[in-house]
This record gives C-alpha cells, sequence and structure tokens, in this order.
C-alpha cells in the first residue's frame, strides 16, 4: 500500500501538519485517486478522519500512533538511503 501513489507523500505531509483538510490533500494526486488513497489509509489504520458539526462543520485528517510511528520508520529509511 505504501507503494501506491502518493501515498508516502500524503503521510509524511500529515506528519508535518498534524491536522490536515482535504483540500489541502489534493496537492499531491488527482480527486479520484485521492479519495481512494485515503479510503486505503483509513482502513489500514495508519490515519483518522475527524468530523465536528458545533457552530461550524470542520472536517480534517490526522496521522493515527500507528501512522506516526510508519512515518518515524519511512524517515529513517529515507535518510538511510540517503548516505
Amino acid at each position: 500500500m505504501l507503494g501506491s501513489k502518493a501515498a508516502v507523500r500524503i503521510l509524511q505531509y500529515l506528519g508535518t501538519e498534524k491536522r490536515v483538510k482535504y483540500r489541502d490533500l489534493q496537492q499531491f494526486v488527482n480527486t479520484h485517486t485521492l479519495n481512494v488513497r485515503i479510503k486505503d489509509l483509513l482502513n489500514h489504520g495508519l490515519i483518522e478522519h475527524h468530523l465536528t458539526r458545533e457552530e461550524t462543520r470542520r472536517e480534517w485528517y490526522e496521522l493515527t500512533e500507528k501512522g506516526k510511528k510508519v512515518v518515524e520508520l519511512l524517515d529513517k529509511l529515507i535518510e538511510t538511503v540517503e548516505y
């Protein structure tokens, strides 16, 4: 799943930005692929979807603890490969 288009970039972005709106993720891939990727990441327990409907509707995505560990390992792997 991590080899899928934009999966790693989405995870890394979520790792740096914490709470991310859907439109922020659209910079990485087209809408259809983004929807599939979000579904995959949710199903694998790497990200969480949050929605509140208080005064205004707020919706965002963030990494789960499992997702944070995966991003940490990916960063270490990338760092190792760069040397």
